[in-house]
């Protein structure tokens, strides 16, 4: 009896499984390769909700105001007032809320989140901020998009 010679190459299950995965993979490579900023515009987003609310929680917390800084890139959190005036706050760095990201930008705005959660314009609390808002925007081929709209009530405190 002789020996049947095996055929070599490849079955169609092995065919089929590579072009899924190749599948998948082009999925989700090509938006990223392409500049499709959704994603960074939602971590970015993230971070600045993240932010906020952290600031009023200080201010609930410790029964100071905390001045949150909203910048292009990044939201910077002190007590009792903003930029070198304000004492920084330990154990966070100016950093931790920001982007790297060149096309990302954040409305700038400075918000003081008061003992008694409600968010403010000024320091001492008189001026009661109706409607905040801070948008994630970026200019994406050439096109000024906006990703993301964070809004804020000023009488409660309350970030979304």
């Amino acid at each position: 009896m002789t020996r049947r010679a095996r055929a070599s190459g490849f079955t169609m299950v092995e065919l089929v499984v590579v072009m899924i995965v190749i599948g998948v993979l082009a999925a989700i490579g090509i938006p990223r390769l392409m500049g499709d900023k959704n994603m960074e515009a939602a971590v970015f987003g993230d971070q600045v909700v993240s932010g906020l609310r952290r600031a009023q929680k200080i201010a609930a917390g410790h029964r100071r105001v905390v001045c949150a800084s909203v910048g292009a890139k990044a939201v910077t959190l002190r007590l009792n007032a903003c930029g070198n005036a304000g004492l920084a706050l330990d154990g966070l760095a100016d950093d931790e809320y920001a982007t790297s990201d060149s096309v990302l930008n954040a409305t700038p705005a400075t918000l003081f989140f008061q003992p008694d959660g409600r968010i403010t314009q000024d320091a001492a609390g008189t001026t009661v901020v109706s409607n905040g808002v801070v948008a994630i925007t970026g200019n994406v081929n050439g096109q000024p998009t906006t990703f993301r709209i964070i809004r804020m009530d000023g009488t409660t405190g309350y970030v979304e």
